[in-house]
């Protein structure tokens, strides 16, 4: 019975996954087991004595007092300590080990240890990685709060204990995080937590908290969950202060709500201005019986309307920096149609407007343009026929670029005439209105005219 004993713990020992080792009094190593070798390296002929283990596993002298006064301490206390240490193995890989040391009555020691590598390495990064995520927190301007599923605080930044007033995040640990928002604004808190458990994450949403001081801050709220195993394990919400930006865009849409009101009263009184003038160059043409200045009293009548219309348009627009060009471009031409039709005359008018949105200096242009092109039409282009037919259109080409054109099925421009080098007026004007778009105008002659403006809006 006493051999099986000894085989079964010779037996034990040899199949241990613990490092073993015997010394003697004298510090003489006896035994080493298989695992002291699988972890270490070292053979019981590599080690045989105590100098020799400590010389090895500990080669920086400084280290190896260190570890041998420990030795000698617990050796002369004669209690079994555990000791976690860094090693030198055999092929100068180092490995943490944890180790303990059994004095025995009879002199003898035995040592066992164990290799703890990994779980020293997973510690130290598990310490950087609450270090890192540490630093990020105290780094962010926002405020970070996490709760049980009960909505207990179980971790609050310190960025959140400045915001509502408190000396440290602890104080507001176990206070349950519905104590610092506005009673007006419970309802859409205690709505977030089954958003939250539907979607995973909610926000952002606005709310009001109040500070311990009793003062009132709008914060922004991004929230999330967190599961292990598929089991709610808390809540995690991302707070940002807005109240400085709200007050900031109230004050702005403020400004621009008063900004608006001032451009609609200096386009109102420039529409009255305008609508004097007209008034004036209608008055003053019936004192003349001169056919050539109420003809061209009448063609400055024209443009003023034309430009009076973009005021009328912008007093009803929502938007006083851009007009639509094609809505504009329609009532010019009706314009034009009651101003120089001629009775006994059918002068058909056909238009294609595409939808054009342009900024105001570059509708005055358009609205002038068109406003000489179609009135010119209508006054030289069917002299002696009664029917004709002018075709406006504005279509989008090329991508970002507008073609606008106006033609007419009339007699057409007479042989070899240069439209660059025209010395009359609304010719010249014209051409400077295009320089004014940086656009190209061309002209075409052929049962008819055609005037063909591109621009770049």
């Amino acid at each position: 019975m006493r051999g099986e004993q000894l085989s079964m713990c010779d037996i034990m020992v040899e199949s241990s996954p613990y490092g073993l080792v015997l010394l003697d009094d004298s510090g003489r190593w006896l035994y080493v087991n298989p695992a002291f070798t699988l972890i270490t390296g070292y053979r019981l002929e590599d080690v045989p004595d105590g100098k020799t283990w400590f010389r090895k596993a500990f080669p920086d002298e400084e280290k190896r007092k260190e570890v041998i006064s420990l030795w000698l301490a617990d050796r002369q206390a004669g209690q079994a300590r555990d000791r976690v240490l860094e090693i030198v193995c055999r092929d100068g890989q180092k490995k943490w080990l944890s180790i303990s040391s059994n004095f025995r009555p009879d002199g003898k020691t035995v040592v066992s240890l164990h290799d703890i590598t990994e779980k020293i390495q997973l510690t130290k990064i598990k310490e950087e990685s609450e270090n890192y995520y540490r630093a990020l927190l105290k780094a962010t301007p926002d405020m970070v709060v996490t709760t049980d599923p009960n909505g207990y605080i179980t971790y609050a930044s310190e960025s959140t204990a400045r915001f509502l007033g408190y000396n440290s995040a602890e104080e507001l640990l176990g206070k349950n995080n519905q104590d610092f928002f506005a009673p007006e604004d419970l309802e859409k808190i205690q709505q977030m937590g089954p958003m939250i458990n539907q979607h995973g994450f909610h926000g952002p949403l606005i709310a009001r908290v109040v500070k311990k001081t009793g003062e009132q801050r709008v914060v922004e709220i991004n929230s999330s969950q967190v599961r292990i195993s598929g089991q709610l394990i808390s809540y995690i919400g991302i707070m940002r202060d807005i109240t400085d930006r709200l007050n900031l865009e109230n004050e702005l849409r403020q400004i621009l709500i008063e900004k608006e009101i001032l451009i609609k009263e200096v386009h109102h009184r420039v529409k009255n201005n305008l609508q004097l003038i007209q008034s004036l160059l209608r008055l003053q043409a019936q004192y003349y019986a001169s056919p050539e200045v109420r003809n061209a009293l009448k063609d400055a009548l024209s443009r003023v309307r034309t430009i009076a219309l973009i005021y009328e348009g912008l007093l009803r627009s929502s938007r006083l920096d851009r007009i639509h060009l094609d809505r504009y471009l329609d009532k010019i031409v009706s314009q034009a149609i009651s101003l120089y039709q001629q009775e006994g005359r059918e002068i058909r008018i056909e238009k294609k407007l595409d939808e054009v949105q342009v900024d105001l200096s570059m509708a005055h242009p358009c609205g002038l343009i068109v406003s000489e092109l179609v009135s010119n039409a209508l006054k030289h282009a069917f002299n002696g026929r009664k029917e004709g037919i002018i075709r406006v259109s504005l279509e989008k080409i090329n991508g970002r670029q507008v073609a606008l054109t106006v033609s007419d099925d009339g007699t057409g421009l007479p042989e070899n005439y240069d439209p660059n080098g025209s010395t009359s007026f609304g010719w010249q004007i014209i051409q400077d209105l295009v320089k004014q778009l940086n656009g190209t105008m061309s002209c075409k002659s052929a049962n008819g005219t055609e005037v063909r403006v591109i621009f770049t809006p």
